[in-house]
């Protein structure tokens, strides 16, 4: 997590807004791909990112859930009904043509290879949090 979070805060699309590790993240030791785990977190990350307004702040945690861990990526935006039911499509982009792998591929990476769940909340008042749960082995 703190590796992703470094990589991003160097990034354009960091400029003017905080990536933070919720200060209440446990350590929690897992097996999964590094490589393909780090990506999800990257997208999810970007995607928070890109939904942000300047000055505000995106917060990356994760918790135990009984043999499974739980990445979130939380922001205070909110994603409309049309655009909620379409998030995860392949190429659906609220950013213009040529856009749209990012939640694609965390989905795709997260339940092909790293055999785990995506989802998301959302709300006007509680913002849009995305979630990843996947094996710890």
């Amino acid at each position: 997590m703190k590796e992703t979070v470094s990589y991003l805060s160097l990034h354009s699309i960091a400029r003017s807004r905080k990536v933070f590790i919720d200060d209440e993240v446990l350590s929690i030791t897992i097996s999964s791909d590094e490589v393909l785990l780090k990506r999800v977190l990257i997208n999810m990350l970007k995607n928070a990112l890109e939904a942000t307004l300047a000055g505000a702040e995106i917060v990356l945690n994760c918790s135990d859930d009984e043999g499974f861990v739980i990445f979130t990526v939380h922001n205070h935006g909110f994603m409309p009904p049309a655009v909620q039911a379409q998030v995860f499509q392949r190429s659906f982009s609220t950013k213009g043509i040529g856009r749209g792998l990012g939640t694609y591929s965390i989905k795709l990476l997260t339940e092909r290879y790293l055999k785990g769940t995506v989802g998301f909340t959302t709300s006007a008042e509680k913002g849009t949090t995305f979630f990843v749960r996947i094996p710890k082995e």
